[in-house]
Formats: C-alpha cells, sequence, structure tokens
C-alpha cells in the first residue's frame, strides 16, 4: 500500500472516528426512540480504528477497549438502576465501583487514543504549530480532568446532595472535551487531505512536464 492510500484511508477514518463519537455523546429521544444509537456510534468508531492501525498498532488496543464499551452499553440499558456515572442520594457501593472501574477504563482509552494520534504520520508531513499545541492542550485538559474523576469516586457514597451540582459540571465538562477531542479529529483529517492534495498536485505537474519545476 502506497502513502497516498494510506493518507487517504486515514482522512476518512478520522473523519468517521469523529462522527463516531459525535452519535455517542448526542442523546436525543422522540418518543423514546433513540435517533442517534450509539450502536451505529461504536460501530463507526470500531471501523475507523481498525483502518487507523497501519499507523499505530495502538489503535488496536483502543479498537478492544471500544468493544468492552459497546458491551457495556448493553448492559446498562438491560440493567438502568446501576446509575453508571450519575449521582443520587440512593446510589450503591456496587454502582460506584461499576462506575469507577469503568472510568479507568475509560481513562486508559483516551490516554491510548491521544497517544496514537500523536503517532499519526500526518505530523511528519506538515508543520502546524495552532495544530500540535490544540492536541498537547486538549490531551492534558481531558486526561486531567478523568483523572480528576477518580477522586470523586470514592466519596460518592458519602457526598451530600449539594453535590450533585458539582457532578452536572463534570458531566458538562466531559461532553465539552469530547467536542474538543471531536474537532480535533476533524482538524487531523482535514490536514490529511490538504496534504494528499498537494501531492497529487505535484504528481500531475511532473507527468505533464511542467517547466517550471
Amino acid at each position: 500500500m502506497t502513502n497516498l492510500s494510506i493518507q487517504h484511508i486515514s482522512e476518512k477514518a478520522l473523519r468517521r472516528l469523529a462522527w463516531g463519537f459525535t452519535l455517542l455523546i448526542l442523546d436525543i429521544n422522540i418518543m423514546g426512540f433513540d435517533i442517534f444509537n450509539d450502536l451505529l456510534g461504536y460501530i463507526l468508531i470500531l471501523y475507523s480504528l481498525s483502518s487507523l492501525e497501519a499507523e499505530s498498532a495502538l489503535f488496536q488496543k483502543v479498537k478492544w477497549i471500544t468493544l468492552l464499551f459497546l458491551i457495556e452499553s448493553f448492559i446498562t440499558d438491560w440493567f438502568p438502576n446501576k446509575n453508571v456515572g450519575l449521582w443520587s442520594p440512593d446510589i450503591s457501593l456496587s454502582s460506584i465501583v461499576y462506575g469507577q472501574v469503568f472510568s479507568l477504563v475509560d481513562l486508559l482509552m483516551i490516554i491510548l487514543l491521544f497517544t496514537s494520534l500523536g503517532q499519526l504520520s500526518i505530523w511528519q508531513q506538515m508543520s502546524d504549530p495552532s495544530l500540535e499545541e490544540a492536541f498537547i492542550t486538549r490531551r492534558k485538559a481531558f486526561i486531567g480532568l478523568l483523572v480528576l474523576q477518580q477522586f470523586f469516586y470514592p466519596f460518592i457514597i458519602n457526598l451530600e446532595q449539594e453535590w450533585e451540582v458539582v457532578m452536572t459540571i463534570f458531566a458538562i465538562l466531559y461532553v465539552f472535551f469530547m467536542f474538543l477531542l471531536i474537532r480535533l479529529l476533524f482538524r487531523l483529517a482535514n490536514a490529511y487531505g490538504a496534504v494528499h492534495q498537494g501531492q497529487d498536485k505535484d504528481t500531475s505537474n511532473m507527468q505533464s512536464g511542467d517547466p517550471y519545476l
């Protein structure tokens, strides 16, 4: 497979990955029907990660964790009383343990995802300080938020109801950082597209015998 083919595949995969995460965080229900089904989001993510394995083997590990989350989503649908990821005065110890285990897995997934994205070939093919700065800043912020979450979980069962506001703020921040990640994925896809177009133009000029080359 040529470099141009890999670049084209990576560009499309990154766009699908961004749309997959978008479907996961959008939850619009009409008469009990979820328009943006999590299943479709997970399928897009899994398909995209498989396409990106040629860039980094770490994408395969992210894929297996995503598969675990796909299974977990079915569990939470069948057992909604677990209140996974939610705070309530009646939350049980088993729900806290269950939630913290998957929050740790989520942390691992985000770490591996950013690490694998940092190994994409596009970083060697172009120089974009603003994109590099955005990548580093969003990686630190997202991982920092998830690490902070781990300190809250053991104390949730003893928190007063007033802390529900804090948990709501955390949920909002999580969605906000997910949108930033999605935006980053689209920007990386656009970077691949720009490099790919530039290489196509150079190849066309060489084939046409451009005297200014």
